[in-house]
C-alpha cells in the first residue's frame, strides 16, 4: 500500500482551484460583461433613447440641439414636431432622411457610430424664414482619443492658398458674349468635341474644376482656330456636364435643400428667393455660370456664404455628395439633353 501525504494532495487541489478562479476573473468574467453590454442588454432593453422635439427656429428649433454619444454606442433618436410637419436629415454620409413627421407623432432612427466625429440633424421642410437655423449636433466621442484631429478640406485650403475670394466670385457680372444668344447644349457638344484639339487642362475633370467655362472657351479657341464660337461653346457645355453620371441622388439633394431658393430648374426663382438678402444664383443662366468655377461652387456649398442666406452644407453632405451636387448644378446650366 502506497501512502500519500494528505497535505501535499490538498495543496495541489488548492492551486488548481486558484487557477480556475483566476481564469474566471481574467477571462470569463470580462467576456460575460462585454456580452451583456453589447448583446444581452440591447436585446432586453433596446438602445439608448434620445427624444428630440422640433419647432420652427423662431419657436426654439430642436430641443435638445446637442447630443453626445460614445463610439460604439447604439442610440435611438426620436423626433417629434410640436407646431407643423418637419422632415429630418442626418449627415454627413449616413444616408438618413425621414419624411415629414406630423405634430404629435414620432419619427425615429437607430444609429451606431463606429468612429468619432461630428454629425448634424437638420430640418428638410421649409418651415419658416429662418428654416436654415433648424440644426442640431451629434458629437461622437472616443474616450481613448477625446480630441480627434479636425479634418481639413483640401479644396477649400487650395482656394485659400490661391487667394480666391469665394464670396466675391458670386457677384461677378454676366458674360456679355454673343455666343450665348443660343443656350449652350451638352447634347450638341458631344458630337462636336470629337473633332477638336483639347488642351491638357481640359482633358482632366480635376483640372476643369479649377477653370471657368469662359477660360475653357478661350483655351479651345486658341487651340482650334477657325472653329465657330457656337460650336466651341457647345463643346464646353459637354465637357462641363458628365452625361454618363447618374445624378439621381444629387437631384434629390438639390430638390430638398436648394430648390427653395435657387428654383426647381435653377432659375434663381425659388419661392423663398424674394425674401433673401442676396438674390440666389441662377444656375440655369449660362451668362452667369460661364464665369463660375466648379471648385468655388463646391466650397460655397460646403462653407456657406458670408453676407448671404446661404447656409453651410458641409455638415450634412460628404465631399463626394457635394461634388455630385456641383455636377447636377452644371447640368442645369448645360442641358443634358436637347438639340
Amino acid at each position: 500500500m502506497i501512502e500519500s501525504d494528505p497535505l501535499v494532495i490538498g495543496s495541489e487541489g488548492s492551486e488548481q482551484r486558484i487557477r480556475r478562479v483566476l481564469l474566471l476573473n481574467f477571462l470569463l468574467l470580462p467576456a460575460l460583461i462585454i456580452g451583456y453590454q453589447f448583446f444581452v442588454r440591447p436585446a432586453l432593453f433596446g438602445p439608448g433613447v434620445v427624444d428630440i422635439h422640433a419647432a420652427t427656429a423662431e419657436s426654439g428649433g430642436f430641443t435638445p440641439a446637442y447630443v453626445q454619444v460614445q463610439v460604439g454606442q447604439t442610440v435611438r433618436l426620436r423626433f417629434s414636431p410640436s407646431d407643423m410637419p418637419h422632415g429630418i436629415a442626418i449627415g454627413p454620409g449616413l444616408g438618413v432622411s425621414l419624411p415629414p413627421v406630423a405634430p404629435g407623432r414620432w419619427g425615429e432612427v437607430v444609429l451606431r457610430f463606429d468612429q468619432a466625429g461630428r454629425y448634424t440633424y437638420a430640418c428638410t421642410t421649409w418651415c419658416s424664414p429662418n428654416h436654415w437655423r433648424m440644426r442640431g449636433t451629434i458629437d461622437v466621442v472616443d474616450p481613448a482619443n477625446p480630441q480627434p484631429v479636425a479634418e481639413r478640406d483640401a479644396v477649400i485650403d487650395a482656394l485659400t492658398a490661391e487667394g480666391v475670394d469665394i464670396d466675391a466670385a458670386l457677384h461677378e457680372p454676366q458674360m456679355p458674349r454673343a455666343e450665348l444668344a443660343v443656350q449652350p447644349s451638352a447634347a450638341r457638344g458631344a458630337a462636336r468635341v470629337a473633332g477638336l484639339t483639347l488642351p491638357p487642362d481640359l482633358r482632366d475633370e480635376t483640372a476643369r474644376q479649377r477653370l471657368t467655362p469662359m477660360q475653357a472657351l478661350d483655351l479651345l479657341a486658341a487651340a482650334n482656330p477657325g472653329v465657330a464660337a457656337a460650336d466651341l461653346t457647345d463643346a464646353v457645355a459637354f465637357l462641363w456636364t458628365d452625361t454618363r453620371a447618374d445624378l439621381t441622388g444629387a437631384a434629390v439633394i438639390y430638390a430638398t435643400n436648394c430648390a427653395y431658393c435657387h428654383g426647381p430648374s435653377g432659375g434663381g426663382d425659388g419661392f423663398q428667393a424674394a425674401t433673401l438678402a442676396v438674390q440666389p444664383t441662377a444656375f440655369a443662366d449660362a451668362g452667369v455660370m460661364f464665369l463660375r468655377r466648379g471648385d468655388v461652387l463646391y466650397a460655397k456649398i460646403r462653407r456657406g456664404g458670408m453676407g448671404t442666406d446661404m447656409p453651410n452644407f458641409g455638415v450634412l453632405f460628404t465631399p463626394e455628395e457635394t461634388w455630385a451636387l456641383v455636377r447636377y448644378v452644371w447640368s442645369l446650366t448645360f442641358a443634358r439633353s436637347g438639340t
